[in-house]
């Protein structure tokens, strides 16, 4: 894929953030196109994707308040030593960090939480996971510490942290992916102490039905999840259990009737959890 020139990407970035804030805050429509936007292969991004570090990117504010600061102002947290972007009360929503999966405004995920009840932030980014990155995104972890991604300032109702399919794809090995789990929920937990958090597995087939490493991905992130003492949704038989394989663009990524179809599914079964809002 063609990423063009370092500067075309940070401004392309630059552009996510904002328009994924606007949305977040129903001052955009979540649905509309995002010019200069990285293709993924399953649609267009959402995530809030930014390298502060850049000579491009300002530093975050620390010397006020962030109820003084405007909407999309990045604040530097002292207690994560991160800057976030200040867009207002979190009190609804719930911050989706995952791959590809998350990404498309259509998402089975994302559609999910908002029939759950939920605004939805996304970050993240396509190709990464929690052992993996890509050229431009590290993996979750190294992303978070890396400013690869932003989160936003505040107390979301919910923290999800869905993958594992690139994990698996790229056969990475058992002990690299819990402790990438491990890592990048201790550190989200600096930004959200007082939030409820969620794992969320690897979309797959059955392992009777095919499902292969990415079933056993998402077997793992499940035992991976009861240690670290966090509620777990698995996916690794979802395809074959909901009869989503006609559904699917290229093996792994669903159509958009297929997101259609499956995130009524993903939302029951936050209510049957006791995660979903009112």
């Amino acid at each position: 894929m063609d990423h063009g020139s370092p500067h075309g990407l940070r401004l392309a970035r630059a552009a996510v953030v904002m328009l994924s804030a606007l949305a977040l805050a129903g001052c955009a429509d979540p649905g509309a196109p995002i010019a200069g936007s990285e293709p993924t292969p399953s649609a267009t991004p959402t995530a809030g994707i930014i390298r502060p570090y850049s000579p491009h990117a300002p530093f975050g504010y620390t010397s006020v308040s962030p109820a003084q600061l405007p909407f999309g102002a990045r604040y530097l947290n002292p207690a994560s030593g991160r800057q976030e972007l200040v867009l207002g009360s979190l009190a609804k929503t719930a911050v989706l960090i995952g791959d590809s999966q998350a990404q498309p405004t259509d998402s089975w995920l994302r559609k999910g939480l908002e029939q759950a009840g939920y605004k939805v932030y996304v970050a993240g980014w396509g190709g990464t996971g929690f052992s993996v990155g890509t050229p431009e995104v590290h993996d979750y972890a190294h992303a978070l510490r890396l400013g690869d991604w932003l989160l936003p300032y505040g107390n979301p109702a919910l923290v999800v942290v869905q993958g594992g399919g690139n994990d698996a794809s790229r056969n990475s090995p058992d002990a690299a992916i819990v402790d990438g789990a491990k890592t990048v929920v201790s550190e989200l937990k600096e930004s959200y102490p007082a939030s409820k958090f969620l794992v969320v597995g690897t979309l797959a087939r059955s392992a009777a039905d095919g499902g292969g490493r990415r079933t056993q991905v998402d077997a793992l992130l499940g035992r991976t999840a009861a240690l670290m003492g966090l509620p777990f949704i698995g996916c690794g038989d979802w395809i074959s259990r909901y009869g989503l394989a006609q559904d699917l663009a290229d093996g792994v990524h669903l159509t958009p009737a297929g997101r259609a179809r499956l995130a009524p599914s993903f939302a029951q079964t936050l209510r049957d959890r006791g995660l979903a809002l009112g």
